[in-house]
């Protein structure tokens, strides 16, 4: 992930405006086609939307040659639409080829199968690289096994055998799953479904061949995880594997709701011709088969001509809760559907709706880009370029715009309803056109308002609706209902998966400015041993630093600049001894016990850095009957997108004080989810489920807090002998 750091080669010089610096992104792939042999695209076959469609496949034709792996990463194969001729190929990379971009999946549509298999055994009619390192690791296996080498067939390397496979079995149920091995007197058996071990192959390795047409689809990454009752009618299932040419289609959903989120699904895909167009920002290559390299914007430019889309600058924008821009229409102009300015200069932008059709802006022969976001200058407004290169007047703090670099001084004629523009630098050949690239955007401009119906009990009470603010922590913590996709070998394991979609969230800091950073966010199952072997199973969620901006003053403790690098996984553990959750260093929780205002004992978290800094990172805990709970209103309600959102007794949401002067908040927890209509709605559990916090990071229920083993523990000695009776 990007850090904090100064590049070698900056995209922008330091200057009074603002530092401007970014790491070079660094990119390095292989070009999927073989070099000097041309190609062509229709209109009707290039990346981006056509109506109530999007089309997610970009297509060639008049290709006839070898296919090449884009990056190093594992292969697995499926069937081509009907075409028993042909097989897809879905690439999950393992080296990701550009710095900050997670990529999924790369599907290649439409190679020819005899490449692959001469009936159903594993052998090129044509000989491929491909094919020959994955015989090699097969006989290998066996032989180091000791065991006779069975035939190599179609089924162990994911291709289907009878009805071995279903439609609706999503991709990472393949890669992500446990293969078995049985040996009966020396003979090898495996499981049909699960009967091969994907293969690691290298970037560059010649995978197969097409003759005429090939598709090809990026799939982002938002994580290893399935949510429960998702409603969203496109999965990343082998359905969408096994297309011959890939769309989104609007209709496919029943409801105005689920017609969105196909909408929405629009922003997990990216072009072709915009992968190979970043390469021209920060240092980047481009491997051929030839073994030249391309780094110049000339030549990047040359190479990706063919495409329809080969001039095409995206504009993504990712706004509340995680989702597009102008999602919940809280982004909209008093009275209008406009909430965009957008145009190539600051003295030429045009007001429109940026989501009208789709949330992915497509921008042909842009010569360059200036934006104006709608906002309602709360102070917390905020945005992060992800991707793209800001030009040197729009002043940033390494890439983050906020407070009076992101919002409008009144006077002057200014518009107070919408931020400064943003200015973006695009890259152009020598004569003058536009290499296709993306932007990507993170974006808090605007507070969200949820209503909240409370419902009495008493038949002359009339139920009453009230407002509620969404606060900075209550657009973080979410995976409530997400169940694991990477398959456990044992029962002793602890399970966490990772939310790959970055967030903005503030720190404080004792300069009157909080410190602000993008995080992604992680949920870990554990299980305790407490007194007398019974085990306390739990729930914790923690954010992950992608990258941070202070405001450091002389006398201020500096925070941590330390950059978590975690991915889903799993983690075993004996039954007989603890392993349970704990931040990885240079963090550990240090535990505070102390009686609250209600003379009950609370036993509360904090966070503790070796070095003394300030910490980055906030955290969640709950135990798992607790978190249960809450995934039960979720379903009850069938809330999607669901969040933890905290409520407090105190306006204004204030402090505690403690019989001992330790000042605490508490809050109670609710979920704020999007209901069937796709409006946000908040749910409360019966009774409630509270947690407290001393430091504003780790917020914890008390059963969670109780038996956490820490490093260190501080008691008060007012009412030790409480605790101990």
């Amino acid at each position: 992930m990007p850090q904090n750091i100064p590049s070698g080669s900056l995209s922008t010089a330091p200057d009074s405006k603002g530092l401007n610096v970014r790491p070079d992104l660094l990119p390095e792939s292989f070009f999927f086609l073989e070099k000097g042999k041309t190609f062509t695209q229709s209109l009707s076959e290039k990346f981006g939307a056509n109506g109530t469609v999007f089309r997610t496949t970009s297509k060639i034709n008049g290709y006839t040659g070898k296919v090449y792996t884009i990056c190093q990463g594992q292969v697995f194969l499926q069937p081509c639409g009907t075409d028993t001729t042909k097989v897809n190929a879905i690439l999950k990379p393992f080296n990701q080829p550009i710095k900050g971009l997670a990529i999924k999946y790369i599907v290649y549509r439409g190679l020819n199968r005899s490449d692959f298999f001469q009936g159903d055994l594993i052998t090129s009619g044509t000989p491929t690289t491909f094919v020959d390192i994955i015989k090699k690791e097969f006989t290998g296996l066996y032989n180091m096994l000791g065991i006779a080498v069975p035939q190599f067939t179609a089924q162990h390397i994911g291709f289907p055998v009878g009805n071995s496979q279903l439609e609706t079995d999503l991709i990472d149920d393949y890669f992500l799953k446990i293969s078995k091995v049985e040996v009966t007197g020396g003979t090898a058996t495996e499981q049909p479904k699960k009967a091969f071990e994907l293969p690691m192959i290298p970037r560059g390795t010649h995978l197969g061949n097409v003759t005429g047409s090939v598709g090809i689809d990026i799939v982002l990454n938002e994580g290893d995880y399935t949510i429960a009752n998702d409603p969203n009618p496109f999965q990343l299932n082998l359905a969408f594997a096994r297309s011959a040419d890939h769309v989104l289609d609007q209709a496919v959903g029943n409801t105005a709701f689920k017609k969105k989120l196909i909408r929405e699904t629009a922003t997990q895909f990216l072009d072709i011709a915009a992968f190979y167009g970043l390469h021209t920002q920060g240092k980047g290559k481009i491997y051929m088969s030839d073994n030249s390299v391309l780094q110049t914007v000339e030549e990047i430019a040359s190479q990706i001509s063919g495409f329809k889309t080969a001039d095409t600058t995206y504009l993504y924008i990712q706004g509340s809760r995680q989702r597009s821009y102008n999602f919940y229409g809280n982004q909209n102009l008093e009275g209008s559907t406009n909430n965009i300015k957008i145009g190539p200069t600051t003295a030429n932008l045009a007001l429109e709706q940026f989501e009208a059709g789709w949330p992915v802006k497509e921008l042909a022969a842009q010569p360059s880009l200036v934006v104006q976001l709608t906002t309602d200058n709360n102070d917390a407004a905020a945005m992060y370029v992800k991707q793209g290169v800001l030009h040197a007047d729009t002043r940033n703090e390494d890439y983050f715009i906020r407070g009076k670099n992101l919002l409008q001084e009144e006077g002057n004629g200014a518009d107070m309803n919408f931020t400064k523009p943003i200015t973006f630098k695009l890259d152009k050949t020598s004569a003058g056109k536009t290499v296709a690239s993306f932007i990507q955007l993170i974006y808090e401009g605007k507070t969200i308002v949820v209503e909240e119906n409370t419902v009495s009990n008493d038949p002359n009470i009339p139920s009453q609706v009230s407002s509620l603010y969404m606060k900075d922590i209550d657009d973080i913590f979410g995976l409530i209902n997400v169940f694991p996709k990477i398959k456990s070998g044992t029962n002793y394991e602890q399970k966490y998966v990772i939310d790959q979609n970055l967030l903005l969230i503030d720190f404080e800091n004792k300069t009157g400015q909080p410190d602000i950073a993008t995080v992604t966010t992680k949920r870990v199952e554990d299980t305790i041993v407490k007194e007398g072997a019974t085990n306390l199973m739990r729930i914790t969620y923690e954010t992950l630093l992608n990258n941070i901006r202070q405001n450091m003053g002389a006398f201020f403790e500096n925070r941590t600049a330390y950059s978590d690098n975690s991915n889903s996984g799993t983690r075993s553990f004996e039954d007989s001894r603890n392993n349970f959750y704990q931040p990885e260093k240079p963090y550990s929780l240090k535990k505070e016990v102390f009686e609250g205002i209600e003379g009950t004992i609370i036993n509360a978290l904090s966070l503790y850095l070796e070095d003394g800094a300030l910490p980055s990172k906030k955290i969640l805990g709950v135990t798992y009957d607790e978190n249960e709970k809450l995934i039960e209103l979720i379903n009850f309600h069938t809330l999607n997108n669901p969040k933890f959102f905290f409520k407090s007794d105190l306006q204004n949401n204030g402090y505690y004080t403690s019989k001992q002067d330790t000042k605490y908040r508490k809050y109670y927890l609710a979920v704020v989810g999007e209901d069937n209509a796709g409006a946000l709605k908040i749910v409360t559990p019966t009774p409630k489920i509270y947690v407290s916090t001393v430091d504003n990071l780790v917020f914890s229920t008390d059963e969670y807090a109780k038996w956490t083993p820490v490093i260190e523990q501080t008691v008060n000695n007012n009412i030790y002998e409480k605790i101990k009776n």
